[in-house]
């Protein structure tokens, strides 16, 4: 069997590489260079760059539960190593809108320079394909800067390139974190009311649900504004069920190459199923479609809810609300027969620190590089587990120090994994279909799960439908 789904304990985890920031002012200047008379000529040794020239990078991000402060920090470390280099950060939730119409206008002066991996459906991967992008895929043969001598990919853990998001086979945006998702819960309530904390099987995960329920809990909130957080718990499972069957290999083969069928192979209906069992037994929250994010995550916070699937950084984004004597756990549903079998955990590497747009000019575009890369040091790295966001360094955890910085929530994943002798593995595919028959059948699945979730929906016609459309778009880009 391939090693990949084997992970170290600090094998991508923890973040959601989506992230938001504020940096100094640029007093109108424009992006791009300016000429300066000062140390005309000279250039820092370790990149060859000028000195001379100062440069204004434009950045869109978006704001997410990571927060701001380790993103300022990353700023203000880079442009005291190289003051001639400042940031104008126009940042935001929904920073996509601004991109989408940034890139519809085709105005490459007026467009950001850098941007964060944040696209409405398919946008993003339409322009990759496009060569709208800059390609990073060079970066990986790059020395890290706090690693002399050593190559990114060589000291990123194991199966990142494998795991990071690329298009045609090629990098337009390089990770900097990864993230781990499942259910998240508070030990201390637990505790009080004597749940099993670590159920094994699936019958234990299912009594564990009941017992819940007889208190009057909600034992799974997901937020059905963004239900497509329900699948944290359940898609990572298909692996699952094809190891028990002894397929693994040939699925996950089959499964990265968007082999047909998606949605209706035996292994994705058997997590509808449960889903939809779940659902009539009324394991998931009445009026999820209402709740958002952090209004499923307060049920958790407030008790009204006994597990919230989300993910690792969620001890971040609810810091505000979080009640004194709240102790973080974590579970993901176990599919096992038996004690012993695999347990397996959704995790994966975050999209990317950042895109470079490829219409700015180049000294823009170099610097803009080698910020991707301090991103990468070990010192800022450590700096930003203290908000949710794990590290991709092998060597990260030799310091003792660094470990201590991460967060309660995604070390509580660590102690789960460890615990469980649990297999790390990620949902993505190494294909993307841009036809618009698999936008409508990701629109078809996804509008569906509220109701299923409810108990109200029979999930299995929807997947026919969906894989019809599916099958569409894949025969559609053969041609």
């Amino acid at each position: 069997m391939r090693q990949w789904v084997k992970k170290s304990m600090l094998s991508m985890m923890a973040a959601l590489v989506p992230f938001t920031f504020a940096a100094g002012c640029t007093n109108g200047e424009e992006s791009g260079t300016t000429p300066s008379t000062e140390n005309k000529g000279e250039v820092y040794p370790e990149n060859g760059l000028p000195k001379s020239e100062k440069v204004t990078i434009k950045w869109g991000y978006w704001e997410n539960g990571y927060g701001r402060e380790w993103a300022d920090n990353a700023i203000k470390k880079f442009t005291e190593k190289y003051p001639n280099v400042k940031f104008d950060v126009t940042a935001s939730p929904v920073i996509r809108n601004l991109i989408g119409t940034k890139m519809a206008a085709k105005n490459d002066e007026d467009m950001f320079d850098i941007i964060s991996p944040s696209f409405n459906g398919d946008e993003g991967v339409i322009a990759q394909k496009a060569g709208l992008f800059e390609d990073l895929t060079d970066l990986w043969e790059r020395e890290v800067p706090d690693a002399p001598g050593k190559k990114l990919k060589d000291v990123v853990l194991d199966n990142t390139m494998e795991y990071a998001q690329k298009v045609d086979g090629k990098f337009y945006q390089l990770p900097m974190g990864a993230y781990a998702v499942g259910l998240f819960y508070d030990k201390t309530f637990f505790e009080k009311n004597g749940w099993n904390q670590n159920p094994n099987t699936w019958d234990e995960f299912m009594k564990l649900m009941a017992d819940i329920k007889a208190k009057g809990i909600i034992p799974i909130t997901f937020p059905g504004v963004y239900p497509t957080y329900i699948y944290y718990g359940f898609l990572i499972n298909q692996f699952t069920l094809a190891q028990q069957k002894g397929t693994l290999d040939q699925f996950t083969k089959d499964y990265r190459s968007g082999k047909w069928p998606i949605y209706t192979s035996p292994e994705h209906k058997d997590i509808w199923k449960r889903m939809e069992q779940m659902g009539k037994l009324g394991y998931f929250p009445e009026g999820a479609a209402a709740l958002n994010h952090t209004q499923s995550q307060m049920q958790l916070l407030q008790h009204k809810a006994a597990l919230a699937s989300t993910g690792d950084w969620v001890q971040n984004e609810m810091k505000d609300s979080i009640p004194d004597g709240f102790k973080w756990g974590f579970m993901n549903i176990p599919f096992a027969n038996k004690a012993g079998d695999p347990i397996w955990v959704q995790n994966g590497i975050g999209s990317g620190s950042m895109m470079i747009w490829k219409n700015k000019p180049d000294l823009v575009k170099k610097w803009a590089k080698e910020f991707n890369m301090f991103l990468m040091t070990n010192e800022i790295q450590a700096f930003n587990g203290k908000f949710g966001i794990s590290p991709i360094r092998k060597d990260f955890a030799e310091k003792a120090e660094n470990v201590a910085q991460l967060q309660e929530a995604p070390r509580a994943v660590l102690e789960y994994v460890k615990t469980n002798k649990a297999q790390f593995g990620t949902i993505v595919k190494d294909v993307s279909f841009t036809h618009p028959s698999a936008a409508r059948a990701t629109k078809l699945v996804t509008d569906m799960i509220v109701e299923v979730a409810a108990g109200k929906k029979d999930p299995m016609p929807v997947l026919e439908e969906a894989d019809k459309l599916m099958k569409e778009a894949i025969d559609a880009e053969k041609k």
